[in-house]
């Protein structure tokens, strides 16, 4: 395509070069590292040219200071469409987050899209994501997304009652014993707690470990992260209870998708609450992702991107809480 850095399924990144670089105004990236044509439009490095310490596993770790990527919607853009599978925008996108050198990765839900309950289908799509995000940070976080369950009726509690050939792939895949979980990551400035929700699996079992999981980070850690598939606001923000409970805890950052337009709520939930549903879905805009950024003064820096890593809106940051 003219005028592409690179053509990304349907949709072209445009292309940078010719025009000079400019690097927003609080921005964690240089996207004109290395100044050579072959490197023009590729993600940089932190502004301090090195990237923050540290490791994180499976189940957390530690690390200097959080460095992480994130986003969501990484399925066809139709039902049952598994030969459309947009498979070469994920391995973009997790090749630029690789790129910038992420500590993690933190999806945040809907990697297939299977209505017709074919387990060979459901597999197929998980396994054409998994090899796609193997591309990418060698930690990749997942969040269970509404169509991760075939049943189209609320409350969509997939693992209990009837089997569900979607949320069965999915948690091969996940390869945990719940859909829901938290990691811990220890920072040089404060433990992060990161509280992954499964909104369409939701029952008494989870809104019980959900209080305990926030009740014990309001008391410890410096930073929760909560992520989430569905929205806080609006006709697609799922349960209202998940909703309220999270409301009631501290948060530093809610992580959301379900949406694919990125948004910044900057109104309510303290102007700490994302969209970020840009994960290569066809019916989308510009496909790409996030970063947040730990700076040395405690805040967060979160930065949209496109498929290639380079910067896109307006940086924005918030305090710990």
């Amino acid at each position: 395509m003219a005028g592409c850095a690179v053509a990304v399924g349907s949709a072209c990144i445009p292309d940078r070069g010719g025009g000079g670089c400019e690097v927003p105004a609080g921005d964690v990236v240089d996207p004109c590292a290395d100044g050579g044509s072959r490197s023009r439009g590729l993600p940089g490095t932190p502004d301090a040219g090195v990237v923050p310490a540290g490791l994180v596993g499976f189940d957390g770790g530690a690390v200097d200071r959080l460095w992480f990527a994130t986003t969501g919607d990484t399925r066809p853009g139709f039902c049952d469409r598994t030969s459309d599978y947009p498979t070469a925008t994920i391995t973009q996108i997790a090749r630029s987050m690789r790129a910038l050198r992420v500590h993690l990765a933190l999806d945040l839900g809907d990697h297939m899209y299977v209505c017709n309950q074919s387990a060979a289908d459901a597999r197929e799509q998980m396994r054409q994501y998994m090899g796609a995000v193997a591309q990418g940070p060698a930690t990749f976080w997942m969040t269970m997304g509404n169509h991760e369950c075939g049943n189209d009726v609320p409350p969509f509690s997939c693992f209990v009652g009837r089997g569900d050939a979607n949320f069965d792939a999915y948690m091969a895949a996940l390869g945990r014993p719940l859909p829901y979980y938290f990691t811990d990551v220890r920072t040089s400035l404060g433990k992060a707690r990161f509280v992954v929700i499964a909104d369409d699996s939701w029952d008494a079992t989870q809104a019980d470990w959900l209080e305990s999981t926030l009740s014990t980070a309001d008391a410890e850690a410096r930073y929760t992260i909560v992520a989430r598939h569905h929205p806080m606001t609006g006709s697609g923000s799922g349960n209202p209870r998940i909703v309220a409970a999270i409301a009631r805890h501290k948060y530093s950052l809610i992580l959301t998708a379900h949406s694919h337009p990125y948004a910044h709520d900057t109104v309510n939930f303290g102007g700490r609450s994302a969209i970020v549903g840009l994960g290569g879905v066809p019916t989308g805009p510009l496909p790409g992702f996030a970063t947040v950024l730990q700076n040395e003064d405690g805040t967060l820096t979160f930065v949209r991107r496109d498929a290639n890593g380079n910067p896109l809106d307006v940086p924005w940051s918030v305090s710990p809480r």
